[in-house]
């Protein structure tokens, strides 16, 4: 089912002694010339040429369609190399920046490859595509399934943010690319970054739409089933089979409150698999003593907000003092009566105070019961008791594969409120069965280029498996699992926190995707992961300056990345410089603009 180019079919001329008709028909034609002859003879050389090359450096692929539904999606798959009598099949689930990244990655590698990405949505850019709520949707849960709000903007600034090959190129309001735009963006920005990625490196062409998977199966006892193997190694694994459903919108489209229509199931064989379906769709929420019994208010968790006018005059409890929590309460406090935000970090209640615009939010210690009077308790004998008219559960989400199961035939342990995926090597490879990654698990980096990190060492490890054997990939799991994470903090939940582990683990992936093997790409991959440590840790610091749920000044940065990756500029517009006095006996202030170096 595969579309395998296929050699342009050569047609055969028979000679004069195979037809008399044809011999007569002949002689009643002028006979050509010589230079007639010649003139042919090299028009059909040059003719064969041509199209030989043409056919064997190019890709064959059906035009996409915006309407899956009315196609065979096994057609939609792609080989990139004709060559091949059977190149590797492989899957991606999502189209979102994890996917996204993993199909470039394959696409653009020259291999032998016949590539199909499965997306649910009818668009890419999984997380990032708002959705927006319907006038009369009161009830956010009905139709807001994914984290993005209205008001929402990165706390990463784009340029950091950026796949390695793709520069983030961003116009300003006034449509003009020659002064530095805002480095802190928008989703719909961040939407259209992804879209315009897609669209540069034609990954459309693989994806196919409105796909949802449904069954993941390893075939582990299949005797009709070949093994996958790869040089390099002895080992062999089993193929994978997926299930999925291939849906059409709905008459009101995507944004509609009434669900897809399922149209048809599909079934296919392939030799590895990329799961990239983000960790932002299945909330989580802390165990509160009392919650249940004795508040009468409303409870949500942060993936159902949307708009802070929803809460004009009320009291509301954000629990959870991370990125979510700090920027959610900020912007209530423009519009509810008053704000607590909650958070394990706090140790006594603390007033933050937006003098400029009269707003405050009260960060308390870590909410640990609702009493019977529906009044909430707070840690460290905290004084304050309010009574919230709704609770925002602003405490992250869990990891989920629905289409994982007890039917799948593969061990693999995702607990609901562990926030821990096991058994996987390096926080990606399955252990036992590496044709199997799962892409994008690690939280607190910088999500983009740590996965197309991942995507090349995946990719490289399919093609020459450098990987230890399978008990010293079982053992490292293991302990990483039971590690509490790369921060050393002994939390079952921390087992895919990285923070400033990010970058040596970039390091671990580039080196197994190859990228340190030559002095070259070597010096540019460390160049651009020093860079992107140092615009991170800029931008950290600033962030954190303030406490949470405070003024987001930071947000207010500009950063120009140097394409020699050894420096970045950073103008500050709320910082500004008095200069000295102008012609007329008056003085100015101007934004400071300073450079950063960044040391070897």
């Amino acid at each position: 089912m595969n579309c395998v180019a296929s050699s342009a079919p050569i047609t055969k001329i028979s000679d004069s002694s195979s037809s008399s008709d044809s011999s007569v028909e002949r002689s009643r034609r002028p006979f050509p010339t010589t230079f007639q002859t010649i003139i042919f003879l090299l028009f059909v050389a040059i003719h064969f040429l041509c199209t030989s090359s043409v056919r064997v450096n190019s890709l064959e692929i059906p035009y996409p369609s915006r309407h899956p539904s009315r196609i065979n999606p096994l057609k939609m798959t792609v080989t990139t190399n004709r060559a091949a009598s059977s190149p590797l099949k492989i899957a991606v689930i999502g189209a979102g920046a994890a996917g996204l990244a993993a199909a470039r990655v394959i696409s653009r590698s020259g291999r032998p490859v016949s590539l199909t990405v499965l997306e649910k949505d009818f668009e890419v850019g999984g997380i990032w595509c708002y959705r927006q709520q319907t006038e009369d949707g009161h009830n956010p849960t009905i139709n807001k399934a994914r984290p993005m709000y209205r008001g929402l903007r990165t706390n990463l600034p784009k340029e950091v943010m950026q796949y390695r090959e793709f520069p983030w190129i961003l116009e300003n309001d006034d449509g003009c690319c020659n002064h530095p735009a805002p480095s802190f963006v928008t989703h719909s920005q961040v939407a259209d970054y992804l879209r315009n990625y897609a669209t540069k490196f034609g990954l459309d062409n693989y994806i196919q739409y409105g796909a949802s998977v449904k069954q993941l199966t390893l075939l582990r006892n299949d005797p009709d089933v070949s093994k996958v193997s790869t040089s390099g190694s002895a080992e062999q694994w089993p193929k994978i089979r997926l299930e999925w459903e291939i849906q059409t919108p709905s008459p009101l489209g995507v944004t509609s409150t009434q669900q897809s229509v399922p149209e048809e199931h599909y079934s296919e064989v392939f030799d590895a698999v990329m799961v990239c379906n983000g960790h932002y769709s299945q909330p989580s929420s802390p165990p509160i003593a009392g919650l249940a019994e004795n508040f009468k208010g409303k409870t949500m968790h942060s993936i159902s907000y949307d708009d802070p006018k929803d809460f004009i005059g009320q009291s509301v409890l954000c629990i959870g003092g991370r990125a979510s929590g700090s920027d959610l309460a900020r912007e209530l406090s423009f519009h509810a009566k008053e704000v607590f935000l909650s958070d394990t970090t706090c140790s006594e209640v603390t007033k933050v105070v937006d003098s400029d615009n009269d707003t405050q939010v009260t960060w308390v210690p870590k909410t640990v019961a609702v009493r019977k009077d529906g009044s909430v308790q707070f840690d460290n004998e905290c004084p304050l008791h309010p009574i919230p008219d709704t609770i925002i559960f602003c405490s992250g989400y869990d990891y989920s594969f629905p289409f994982l199961n007890e039917k799948s035939n593969i061990e693999l342990q995702v607990v609901p409120g562990e926030r821990r995926v096991s058994p996987l090597y390096k926080q990606l490879w399955h252990a036992k069965f590496p044709n199997l990654a799962l892409v994008g698990l690690p939280h607190s980096v910088v999500p983009f280029p740590l996965m197309e990190f991942q995507s090349e060492a995946v990719w490289a490890q399919w093609q020459k498996c450098t990987l230890p054997n399978v008990e010293e990939r079982l053992r490292e799991a293991r302990a990483d699992a039971n590690s509490g994470g790369a921060a050393n903090k002994g939390r079952v939940v921390d087992t895919h926190f990285l923070g400033d582990a990010q970058w040596d683990y970039c390091r671990e992936m580039a080196r197994f995707a190859g990228l340190y093997d030559s002095k070259k790409t070597a010096e540019s991959t460390e160049a651009y992961i020093r860079m992107n440590r140092a615009l991170y840790d800029y931008a950290g610091q600033a962030r954190k300056s303030v406490l949470p749920g405070g003024p987001d000044t930071y947000r207010s940065l500009i950063f120009t990345r140097d394409q020699s990756q050894t420096k970045f500029d950073v103008v500050d517009p709320l910082a500004s410089d008095v200069n000295p006095s102008d012609e007329d006996g008056t003085s100015s202030r101007e934004p400071v603009n300073k450079t950063v170096s960044i040391a070897s």
